[in-house]
């Protein structure tokens, strides 16, 4: 039997795809500009509410006191981080400076260590919409040096971007193989083309790589493995040229493909004359719910999709709870192979732990989710911060909760409302009261959590205000930058 090995180039030309960036190392080994917002809701050069987050992806804290975030147009302002200034393994940190601080257009922002080195930056951005949308990074550290490893969403500064999926946490991936044709004769070329459902990333020499998709050919007296990466669309293509010598014989070869731990499989044949064959249509059926933790009280959305619809036949499923107990059972139908539905977390008497959602129609498939308890206080929303006095320089993490039930997200406002060193409440000479405009995302158990740093300058001493509000109510917590915290 010959057997090859092929990854770039074999006798038999059998052809991948040209390895992506992506393929390379995903997450960088560097304190990086994580999360921008140049052009945040109201009047930049009212108050300084425009801001940068900065994120520690690596295993080690970083001291990046002297360290510079600056703009590389117009005004070309530039923010120098305060001495001493330490940001932990995993930790993010949110920065705003002065009015004006960005442009709203064709912005570069640049980070720089103590000798105006650039150690990271973003692409050209433009943002003319002012609300709260920012430029972020797809995945927390996610950096290939291009403009696709960032996205403009909603912000989440002080908190995570997402993380990178990898293959061992990822459910219901699923991919598929088939050839253009169902046989070749001598001297063609085969075409073999698939899709996954999605990327995952598996842990390789401590770093996240993309996992590749690998493929096997099986014939007659000849077996040949190929490894790529799909596109940008969750496509892969590979060719197979067929010369009647250098180990291809007549006969049919089975094509199988893996990835993210799951396979799928089909066959074409090669003759000196096409030789019908009956393959069988691969099958994809897949369920996901939108969360992967609820609380008692909220509505689970089911979704789902099938490659072939069975005439009036709807997904039959099911609901096992954490006991075992089956506690509901239902029918989808499919539309156009997609299908959807909701189920109530109950709040009476609730069964907390790890739920399965069994469904059934071109075959089996399941998901699953966690219910966990819903510890209320005795306020709408509670706030708090780590302390009620910082200095200048200190990091402020303020957490808080919405005890009654869930939203996505609340706006968030912080301003300074006293600046000591003026000795009153007016903001004169030029010193306007620092302010950050934001939204925190909302978990599943409905906490929020936000991280920023007090900027530098004796203007920045004096009272603070923090506001979370919404439609359904508002929180104010308020804290102190003095000289000495420990007083």
């Amino acid at each position: 039997m010959i057997r090859n090995i092929t990854i770039l180039f074999s006798i038999l030309v059998l052809v991948g795809l040209v390895i992506p960036a992506s393929a390379q190392s995903s997450i960088t080994d560097h304190v990086v500009i994580n999360e921008v917002d140049i052009n945040p809701p109201g009047d930049d050069s009212a108050s300084p509410s425009e801001w940068a987050e900065l994120y520690n992806p690596t295993d080690s804290d970083v001291n990046i006191g002297g360290w510079s975030i600056a703009s590389t147009t117009v005004l070309k302002q530039t923010f120098t981080i305060p001495v001493g200034t330490v940001i932990e393994p995993g930790q993010f940190l949110t920065y705003s400076y002065k009015t004006v601080w960005f442009t709203d257009t064709n912005e570069v922002v640049e980070l720089r260590d103590e000798n105006g080195i650039v150690v990271d930056a973003t692409p050209l951005m433009s943002d003319i919409k002012n609300d709260f949308t920012s430029w972020q990074r797809i995945y927390d550290g996610y950096d290939l040096d291009s403009a696709d490893d960032w996205k403009f969403e909603t912000s989440n500064a002080g908190s995570t971007n997402g993380k990178i999926p990898l293959a061992e946490d990822v459910q219901n991936v699923f991919v598929t193989i088939n050839s253009i044709k169902p046989g070749y004769v001598f001297g063609e070329t085969a075409v073999l083309q698939g899709f996954v459902s999605e990327e995952v990333f598996i842990v390789q020499q401590g770093d996240f790589k993309p996992e590749s998709v690998t493929i096997t050919i099986k014939g007659p007296g000849y077996e040949s493995d190929v490894l790529l990466y799909f596109d940008l669309n969750l496509q892969f293509e590979t060719t197979l040229s067929l010369p009647p010598v250098l180990g291809i014989s007549e006969g049919v070869y089975n094509v199988s493909v893996i990835y993210g731990g799951v396979t799928s499989s089909t066959i074409f044949s090669v003759g000196d004359e096409v030789i019908e064959l009956e393959i069988p249509e691969e099958s994809v059926f897949a369920i996901v719910t939108d969360k992967s933790q609820y609380l008692p009280g909220e509505t689970l959305s089911i979704s789902g999709i099938t490659s072939e619809e069975i005439p009036f036949e709807g997904v039959k499923y099911e609901l096992i709870d954490p006991h075992g107990e089956l506690i509901e059972t239902g029918t989808l139908y499919p539309i156009d192979g997609e299908f959807s539905g909701t189920i109530f977390i109950t709040t009476v008497n609730p069964v907390y732990g790890i739920y399965v959602l069994n469904a059934e129609y071109l075959g089996n498939t399941s998901t699953s989710f966690n219910v966990v308890e819903d510890i209320k206080e005795d306020v709408l929303i509670s706030l708090w911060t780590d302390n009620e006095a910082y200095g200048l320089g200190d990091v402020v993490t303020i957490t808080g909760r919405l005890n009654d039930l869930w939203i996505s997200s609340l706006d968030l406002e912080i301003l300074q409302t006293r600046n000591t060193a003026l000795a009153g409440n007016e903001f004169g000479g030029g010193n306007f009261a620092f302010k950050i405009l934001d939204v925190v995302r909302l978990e599943g158990d409905s906490s929020f959590k936000y991280s920023f740093q007090i900027p530098p300058g004796e203007e920045r001493l004096g009272d603070y205000r923090v506001k979370v509000s919404k439609d359904v109510g508002t929180a104010i917590k308020t804290f102190s930058v003095v000289d000495d915290p420990s007083i």
